[in-house]
């Protein structure tokens, strides 16, 4: 699968600025409005007494896209505060802090070397368009270098995490004065990739290498996915390339998932209704957070 997929699919946190440069117009053969999935859990069992309409989200955004409904916005009205993936990236330098220390050590291989000899030339290219240094990218440790390359990409796409879903719920939450949480930090989510062994790491920056001529085709099959509500699809996208690794698949997503439904199972056994707006990765097929949760006895209802 190609590695920008799984990005945008469930990484939220900003990575380094990787175009100084506005990008020339990009035309994206995307679905211009829809539906993305969503689902509203409630308790079945004593205790169970809190409500959660899930919505899967995808965290950069084409404009003029309507990807609002008036089931979703149902499910926001009727909500009393919003729980995303991250607090904190409306602080970019504060963000670009915490990528850097986590990011760079020393005695790295320069990247080139990193990689087998027959991607360098494709590997220069890439790092050519990125108008990030060379230098500071053979400092960085290979899951940042991969991340970093892998986001320029996006921006090369004229494309850009300022105009997510999260960030213009987070918006429309704070103008009402309703709460907003998080499941994760920064740090713990770039820990995460940071914690990968370094195979593992090497093979996130082969496929960014090798797929990075189709990162505008990548991003229209996940974004059409996404906005008409697709979950097979999703499900298809996210079930190859590095996630096909059994131990990346349950180190990157399943015991995320794992995770944040035993964070989600304690929210509900309080009185209230939350909006739950995560990357759609993370709610599509028989690991997603909802399935987990119905193994514990919540209603699951897919309301879109």
């Amino acid at each position: 699968m190609r590695i920008i997929i799984t990005l945008l699919a469930f990484l939220a946190t900003p990575l380094l600025a990787a175009c100084n440069n506005a990008p020339d117009p990009v035309t994206l053969n995307t679905v211009k409005a829809g539906a993305p999935a969503l689902w509203k859990v409630t308790g079945t069992q004593p205790g169970q007494v809190g409500t959660a309409y899930m919505f899967g989200t995808i965290h950069i955004l084409p404009d003029d896209v309507q990807w609002r409904t008036p089931a979703l916005e149902a499910a926001i009205a009727d909500s009393d505060r919003l729980v995303i993936e991250v607090l904190g990236l409306d602080d970019p330098q504060n963000a670009a802090k915490i990528f850097s220390r986590l990011a760079v050590s020393p005695g790295q291989e320069e990247l080139g070397a990193r990689v087998k000899p027959s991607l360098r030339d494709d590997l220069d290219r890439i790092i050519d368009a990125s108008d990030l240094p060379e230098r500071s990218l053979n400092r960085m440790e290979t899951w940042a270098a991969a991340l970093s390359l892998a986001s320029a990409q996006t921006k090369g796409l004229g494309l850009s995490s300022s105009g997510g879903v999260e960030k213009k719920l987070a918006a429309q939450f704070e103008k009402t004065g309703k709460p907003i949480e998080a499941l994760e930090t920064i740090e713990q989510q770039l820990g995460y990739f940071d914690q990968l062994p370094e195979a593992q790491q090497r093979q996130m920056l082969t496929s960014v290498i090798e797929e990075s001529l189709d990162s505008r085709q990548a991003f229209e099959q996940l974004f059409n996915a996404w906005i008409t509500g697709d979950i097979d699809q999703i499900v298809t996208l996210t079930d190859t390339g590095i996630l096909r690794d059994a131990k990346t698949r349950e180190y990157l997503l399943i015991a995320r998932n794992t995770d944040w439904a035993e964070q989600l199972d304690k929210r509900l056994q309080r009185p209230g209704t939350a909006v739950i707006a995560v990357g759609a990765a993370h709610l599509a097929g028989p690991d997603s957070v909802q399935a987990t949760l119905a193994k514990r006895g919540y209603k699951v209802e897919k309301i879109q």
